[in-house]
């Protein structure tokens, strides 16, 4: 398969000469384990004139950020995560997150975790996850500004980045923000379908995350993360079942964390008058123990087991 794109200039030109940015993350992920979970870039072609050409004989305006270019990749046909349910679901899912923590830690952050942008495919007989579609990505030696831009598909995005705060920009983009994303992506795709098929309108929840603004998007999470219903679940294979819940549980825990860090922070404010607020920019990270307080859970355990019989 092959997709045409538009990138803005400023810091994807200066990557111009290697080639796209899905290159530079094979390249960077050229070694066991990252490559298998690498999106196969079989060609790329970068045109030498930018889209303003294109816009001009169209006569569409400038975008009023960045000049743009155009390019071709070409890839191994991918399949998306939601042709898939039960364990094989799961499987795809955590390897798609090795991938992304792995990638990660090599100093390549994703920031558009969604169901478009994670793949899977057949080798050898075994299933293979990947994180696809870096489009919204950086690099950690990107010379362009970066971390806080507000970046993501709105539904799935870590609810610091549904606020006023967050749609400023005030928020800088760390890993666990990521991370959150993958377990509403997880949340999504078993609520919304059953057996690999979509359910009808009106019988299944979420559709108005899509169509409302950031901030309001927010606050439906707050209602969802408080009244979990029955109804969400039927159908739904009793472990996988068990690990959504599971997967609210830690999704409440983290936003009552960040509430009361914020109040935390208030009262330091209150105390310390005039002082700079701190702010998760000087937060230190502990990417390894926040993903351990998942793959630590039971039922992450016993569905890993269950997608991975001879393992």
């Amino acid at each position: 398969m092959y997709s045409i794109r538009e990138k803005e200039k400023d810091s994807e030109v200066l990557r111009e000469a290697q080639g796209s940015l899905g290159q530079e993350c094979h390249d960077i992920a050229e070694q066991p384990p990252l490559a298998r979970w690498q999106p196969e870039l079989l060609w790329h072609y970068t045109f030498t004139s930018s889209t303003s050409d294109f816009r001009e004989v169209l006569g569409v305006p400038e975008p009023t950020k960045g000049s743009r270019v155009l390019y071709i990749l070409v890839s191994r046909k991918l399949k998306p995560i939601t042709e898939l349910h039960g364990e094989e679901l799961f499987d795809v899912w955590r390897q798609c997150i090795l991938c992304h923590v792995t990638l990660w830690k090599e100093g390549v952050y994703h920031r558009d975790v969604s169901p478009a942008n994670m793949k899977w495919y057949r080798k050898d007989g075994k299933r293979i996850g990947i994180s696809n579609d870096y489009d919204f990505s950086s690099l950690a030696d990107d010379l362009g500004p970066r971390g806080n831009e507000r970046t993501g598909t709105v539904p799935f995005m870590a609810i610091d980045f549904l606020t006023e705060e967050g749609q400023r920009g005030e928020v800088k983009h760390l890993y666990r923000h990521d991370l959150e994303s993958f377990m509403w992506v997880f949340i999504w795709v078993c609520l919304r379908y059953r057996e690999a098929v979509l359910l009808p309108t009106g019988s299944r929840p979420f559709d108005n995350w899509a169509t409302i603004n950031a901030v309001a998007c927010g606050k439906e999470k707050h209602h969802f993360l408080s009244n979990l219903k029955d109804r969400y679940l039927w159908g739904v294979d009793k472990y996988m079942g068990h690990f959504v819940v599971k997967c609210v549980i830690m999704l409440q825990q983290n936003d009552q964390h960040r509430v009361s860090r914020c109040i935390e922070l208030l009262a330091e404010r209150i105390l310390n008058q005039g002082a700079t607020e701190q702010s998760n920019d000087e937060e230190p990270e502990d990417i390894d123990g926040f993903l351990q307080m998942f793959t630590t859970m039971p039922s992450w355990v016993k569905l890993t087991e269950l997608s991975n019989p001879s393992q």
